[in-house]
């Protein structure tokens, strides 16, 4: 079996980093995390190729070559991953589709011809899809029913198969999902409210692996919430320092976490001795009163501003993500947030809109109220 793992284009946007990535002489930010797991998951026996359509086109010997095509995508793929499952059905490729956008809008998947609906968390669908495949089914969508996998077995990812000097960062994953329950976030409808987290010795394997293939430059963590399980991350942590410094720090780190980071001075001084030097904080605004109407109470609790004082007093460059459009919004929320922005000293500010993601509490509080919008939904998140 042959199989063509095919990543979608990103439309441009300030998240796409373009000018950045132009004076880094990079082709994308972040590899497809999630295809080269996906690798790693599947039989051995059977032979890979990967085209991240960020980078390059796929080949006319590409598409000869391959007996099977696989895909994943986020919502923000959208177009482009609907037009390359087209493209391959035209071809007379068998296609599967999994990711984020699959799992939360199957139906739009298979509208444009995908044979084959591998959805929630491939640690448990990826074996059902095999076993179909190797009974000879024509077709079929595969689902965890519920179940969440033990990532702790989660197999190294096949690195190799990514062309390195196209991208700014690597990506590797300790954990999945959340413990809090923000209105507008997709990531606990994934990936549930108890994070579950590989093993120290596991995501060693993984740097091992990245070390060995050559790779010397930053790592982005790619958890929704490094620290949602603080116990865990400190035990790994402790296992990553020595490492490290045998090593000579190959590597550098940044991640995502919750403010409450700010709250843990051993957790901060750790990831700083193991050189990680940002964290992105979804701080969304500093309007307390949206906060606590989307369900962001982790938000609340103590001084925004004084908890990106602390992280940043620890060493850690603070990236911010901000939201626009809550119901209620007073007006000059925008302003606010530039305020605090300024205030704070973050150098690195996103800004969204509010957006209603499928499944979501805010979806499902909209579909309640027959609001139209729900049907409109453009971006999400993928680990």
């Amino acid at each position: 079996m042959n199989v063509l793992l095919l990543y979608p284009l990103f439309p441009k946007s300030f998240w796409s980093f373009e000018k950045t990535l132009a004076l880094l002489d990079r082709k994308a930010m972040l590899p497809p995390l999630g295809l080269v797991t996906v690798a790693a998951i599947l039989p051995q026996t059977w032979g890979f190729k990967l085209v991240d359509r960020n980078v390059r086109q796929v080949s006319e010997a590409e598409w000869e070559w391959a007996d099977l095509v696989i895909l994943s995508a986020m919502i923000v793929q959208k177009e482009d991953l609907l037009a390359q499952i087209q493209e391959a059905k035209r071809r007379g490729k068998r296609v599967a589709v999994g990711g984020p956008y699959a799992t939360a809008l199957p139906q739009e998947v298979t509208a444009v011809g995908a044979d084959y609906l591998i959805l929630d968390e491939g640690e448990i669908t990826l074996p059902l899809f095999v076993q179909a495949i190797q009974q000879g089914e024509p077709s079929g969508t595969f689902r965890a029913g519920g179940e969440k996998p033990d990532v702790s077995t989660t197999p190294v990812p096949r690195f190799d198969l990514l062309e390195f000097d196209a991208y700014a960062e690597m990506s590797v994953q300790f954990s999945r999902g959340c413990p809090f329950q923000c209105e507008f976030c997709d990531i606990i409808v994934l990936y549930g409210r108890k994070p579950r987290t590989k093993t120290p010795q596991q995501l060693l394997n993984e740097l091992d692996r990245l070390y060995e293939l050559g790779w010397r430059r930053s790592i982005f963590m790619v958890d929704d919430n490094f620290i949602g399980n603080k116990r865990n991350v400190k035990l790994f942590l402790k296992e990553l320092l020595p490492w490290m410094v045998h090593h000579q720090y190959p590597f550098s780190f940044a991640t995502e976490a919750s403010v409450d980071l700010a709250q843990d001075q051993e957790l901060m001084d750790a990831m700083v001795q193991c050189n990680f030097g940002a964290v992105f904080l979804g701080i969304e605004t500093p309007d307390e009163a949206s906060l606590t109407l989307t369900q962001k109470y982790q938000n609340t609790r103590d001084s925004l501003s004084d908890a990106v004082y602390a992280i940043t007093r620890s060493g850690l460059r603070v990236m911010a993500g901000f939201i626009i459009g809550f119901d209620g919004e007073k007006t000059g929320a925008g302003d606010r947030i530039v305020q605090f922005v300024e205030q704070t000293a973050i150098p690195t500010a996103l800004f969204s809109m509010l957006q209603a993601l499928p499944d979501t509490a805010l979806w499902h509080r909209l579909e309640k109220k027959g609001d139209s919008a729900i049907n409109l939904p453009t971006s999400t998140k993928q680990r």
